[in-house]
């Protein structure tokens, strides 16, 4: 029993074969609907009563959300006016805070020159006073060093005189 397939009858099958497989998916793609289609319908038979009364709400939600937003406005309108009245205020008051920031500048330099100045006059004093007690010290010395010698001279003298006498 010897049979011959032809090109077409294998085409033929292979095209069988992919039907049918296209209808299996086809069949388990409408099953997976079926149930997704079902889960969904018991989610809204189980809050129905949620969802009714969301959707009773809603046109009153949106009258509210329509007030705040003419309060919104009312409020945006009212602050751009508060700022253009307060605006020449507030440009005065960074004015003054900048003269007064000037004239602090100013303060902390002349503080600042005097405390160097100060600084300058006690460092002279401090090296004059240090200077005149050196000398002090150092004529002080020679002062002891005068009575010594004029000590000896004396001794030496008093001496001499006992030998001649």
């Amino acid at each position: 029993m010897d049979a011959t397939i032809t090109l077409k009858d294998l085409l033929l099958i292979l095209l069988y074969i992919a039907g049918i497989g296209a209808l299996v998916y086809l069949a388990l793609t409408l099953k997976n609907v079926f149930q997704l289609i079902k889960s969904i319908n018991g989610k809204l038979k189980e809050h129905e009563v949620v969802i009714d009364d969301t959707l009773r709400k809603i046109p009153s939600l949106t009258d509210d959300a329509t007030i705040i937003a003419s309060n919104a406005s009312k409020l945006t309108t009212d602050a751009t006016e508060l700022v253009e009245v307060v605006k020449p205020e507030v440009e005065k008051v960074a004015i003054t805070v900048g003269n007064a920031s000037a004239t602090v500048d100013d303060v902390v330099r002349t503080v600042d020159e005097t405390s160097n100045k100060l600084s300058q006059t006690v460092n002279t004093v401090s090296d004059s006073l240090n200077y005149t007690a050196k000398t002090i010290s150092l004529n002080t010395d020679n002062i002891f060093d005068y009575f010594y010698i004029l000590r000896e001279v004396l001794l030496a003298m008093g001496e001499f005189i006992k030998r001649k006498a």
